[in-house]
């Protein structure tokens, strides 16, 4: 399956947070880059660890996504994660639409973790030019999130 989020087709990312502000070394985008395995995002944290995060990739093109990856590091991982894509209402607006059977429950580990898409009811959802990935919760005390690459695979439109 041909990757989507390549930095090189246009894909952008943006994130709901980025520790100290530091967007060059810490920003949305460093998870794009499939080149260099040290970028990464990392998120703020909260004393209270109740930190909710947001990530979105723009592909600022019409894709039907079939499959996403993400690695995290290990101590500092989402648990739990909800899909959300870009639909235009009748009204002609974008909205983001949850994708409620998009089961994205990624373990605590350091390894490249593959989540298939193709078995969601609405498959029709699934062609965006955005995703939204919502992390609610996650294994660091702090809620804080490192997530050293996300990548979309699927077809272009």
């Amino acid at each position: 399956m041909p990757l989507l989020s390549c930095p090189s087709t246009g894909t952008t990312a943006k994130a709901s947070s980025v520790l100290n502000k530091n967007a060059k070394l810490y920003g949305a985008n460093n998870a794009l880059d499939n080149k260099n395995e040290s970028t990464c995002w990392n998120s703020e944290g909260q004393a209270d660890g109740s930190t909710e995060h947001s990530f979105i990739v723009n592909f600022h093109r019409r894709v039907n996504i079939s499959c996403i990856a993400l690695q995290f590091q290990g101590g500092f991982v989402a648990q739990e994660c909800q899909l959300c894509t870009t639909k235009v209402s009748s009204e002609g607006k974008i909205q983001w639409v949850e994708i409620g059977d998009a089961y994205i429950e990624p373990e605590n580990v350091n390894d490249l973790q593959n989540f298939d898409l193709k078995e969601c009811e609405i498959v029709d959802d699934l062609n965006c030019d955005a995703i939204k990935m919502i992390f609610s919760e996650s294994t660091d005390f702090y809620g804080r999130m490192i997530l050293y690459k996300i990548e979309a695979h699927g077809e272009e439109q």
